[in-house]
C-alpha cells in the first residue's frame, strides 16, 4: 500500500472545493527558521531555570550542616544550626513531622511558626519552631517506643534540598515557676522538710550512681516534681534563665585546637547544642530551662568521620535587670545566689548576662573525660585526641564571647 502523503490532501480539498463552491481552511507548514527560533527559546527556558535553581537552592555536602534538636517544652523545639559551607542557607517556614518507624507523617492541623532561619557562610545559631499552634502537643509528649524527626526544606519540597533532624518530645518540660519578690529580697528561706534538710540534701539521691536513659525515663519526672515543690517553698526571689538569639563567637582564624586535622577549618572540631539535660541525662536546671553547651568533637573507633560530642562548657543567659547579688538561681541541685556565682560570670551586655556553670557539674577534665568515655566506650581516644580535648578548653576557657544570631 502507498504511503499517504500531504498533497494527497490537497487534491482532495482541491476537488471538494471545485464541486461544492466551499473554501476550506489551508494550514500552513511552520517557517523551519521560526521552529528552530521557538525550540532555542525553550531551551534557554530550561537552562534558565536551572542556572535559578542551581543559584538559589545549591545543596550542601552532608558534613557541611549539623542539626541537634532539643525540646523545650509547650511545643517549642529549639535546633542549634551550624552551617559550616562557603554558602549562605535560609530555611522556608515550613517543615514535615513524622515518626521514625514508619515514615508516617504527623497530622498537622495549623501552622508552624519558625524563627532564625537564615545563615551565612561558615556561621552557626539556634532555630525556634513552635508548633503549638500546628500539632496536638500532648499527643507528641506522650512516651513511646519510637521517636520523631523533621524534613526541613530551603525550596519547598520541590526544588533544593530537604533535611531531617531527629527530636524527642518525651523529657517533660514546663515553665517552672517564680516566686513574686519580698520586701527583703536578700532573704531566701526555704521550708523544711520533716527532716529538717535543706534542698540539696533532698535532692541528692538524685545525683548518686550512673545516669542515662534509664535516669532519663525513671527519675527526671520525679526530680522535677521534687524541684517544683521546693520552689514553691521559698520566701524569695528565684530568677530563670532565658535562651535569648544569641550564640558563642566561633573561634579565631589562628586558633588550633589539634594540630593533626588539617581536612577542615579547626571550629568543626566543637559543637554548641541548647539542652536541659548534661551528657548523662541529668537536668541541668529547673524545668523549662536550657543551656547552651559548647563540646569537643571526638571521632568514632569504627567509623573515622562520624564523631561524637563531649560537652565542656555550660551557658546560662539571665536578664541583667534582674541578676542582682540577692536574687538567686535553681542550678545542678542548688540553690545559688548571683553574688555567689560571679566566680562564673564570663560574659554580658546591656541587657543579659552570662554565666558558665561546668564547676558544678565536674572539677577535673580528665577525670570527667574518663567517666564519659566509659559511659560511650565506642569513641576513640588517644594522646593526640586528650590533647585536643584540653586545647578546647583551654581557648574557652579564656574566650567566651557571644554575638546575635547569623551574624557570625
Amino acid at each position: 500500500m502507498n504511503a499517504y502523503q500531504p498533497e494527497n490532501l490537497r487534491n482532495i480539498q482541491d476537488i471538494f472545493e471545485a464541486r461544492t463552491g466551499v473554501i476550506l481552511p489551508r494550514r500552513q507548514a511552520a517557517h523551519p527558521v521560526i521552529r528552530i527560533a521557538l525550540l532555542i527559546a525553550a531551551l534557554l527556558l530550561c537552562l534558565s531555570a536551572t542556572v535559578y535553581a542551581y543559584r538559589e537552592f545549591t545543596a550542601l555536602d552532608g558534613d557541611d550542616l549539623a542539626l541537634t534538636a532539643a525540646y523545650a517544652g509547650n511545643g517549642v523545639v529549639n535546633i542549634t544550626v551550624e552551617n559550616r559551607s562557603d554558602k549562605a542557607l535560609r530555611f522556608q517556614p515550613q517543615l514535615k513531622l513524622l515518626r521514625w518507624s514508619t515514615g508516617e507523617a504527623v497530622r498537622q492541623t495549623g501552622d508552624v511558626q519558625m524563627t532564625g532561619t537564615d545563615y551565612a557562610p561558615h556561621s552557626r545559631g539556634i532555630m525556634t519552631i513552635d508548633l503549638s499552634q500546628a500539632y496536638d502537643v500532648a499527643l507528641l509528649e506522650e512516651p513511646i517506643r519510637d521517636w520523631y524527626f523533621f524534613v526541613l526544606t530551603n525550596g519547598s519540597f520541590l526544588f533544593g534540598q530537604d533535611w531531617t533532624c531527629s527530636v524527642n518530645f518525651s523529657l517533660p518540660v514546663s515553665p517552672a515557676p517564680q516566686t513574686a519578690a519580698i520586701s527583703e529580697p536578700d532573704v531566701v528561706q526555704i521550708a523544711p522538710s520533716e527532716e529538717g534538710r535543706g534542698p540539696e540534701e533532698e535532692l541528692a539521691w538524685y545525683f548518686e550512681g550512673s545516669g542515662g536513659p534509664v535516669l532519663r525515663d525513671t527519675k527526671n519526672g520525679a526530680y522535677a516534681q521534687q524541684v517544683r515543690e521546693l520552689l514553691a517553698g521559698l520566701d524569695g526571689t528565684v530568677v530563670s534563665s532565658v535562651s535569648p538569639a544569641l550564640v558563642l563567637e566561633n573561634p579565631a582564624e589562628d586558633a588550633v585546637f589539634d594540630p593533626g586535622f588539617t581536612a577542615e577549618p579547626q571550629r568543626v572540631l566543637t559543637g554548641l547544642h541548647v539542652h536541659p539535660v548534661d551528657w548523662d541525662f541529668r537536668l541541668l536546671a529547673a524545668e523549662g530551662e536550657n543551656a547552651q553547651i559548647l563540646s569537643v568533637m571526638l571521632p568514632l573507633r569504627d567509623y573515622a568521620d562520624t564523631y561524637r560530642d563531649l560537652p565542656l562548657f555550660y551557658y546560662f543567659f539571665y536578664e541583667k535587670a534582674a541578676a542582682t547579688e540577692e536574687a538567686h538561681v535553681f542550678l545542678y541541685g542548688r540553690l545559688l545566689s548571683f553574688r555567689e556565682l560571679e566566680d562564673c560570670r564570663v560574659w554580658e551586655n546591656e541587657n543579659y548576662v552570662c554565666y558558665e556553670v561546668h564547676s558544678l557539674i565536674y572539677s577535673d577534665l580528665e577525670a570527667h573525660t574518663d567517666q564519659w568515655l566509659r559511659a560511650n566506650p565506642d569513641v576513640l581516644m588517644d594522646n593526640a585526641l586528650r590533647q585536643r580535648v584540653q586545647n578546647v578548653y583551654d581557648y574557652y576557657g579564656e574566650n567566651a564571647r557571644f554575638l546575635p544570631v547569623g551574624t557570625e
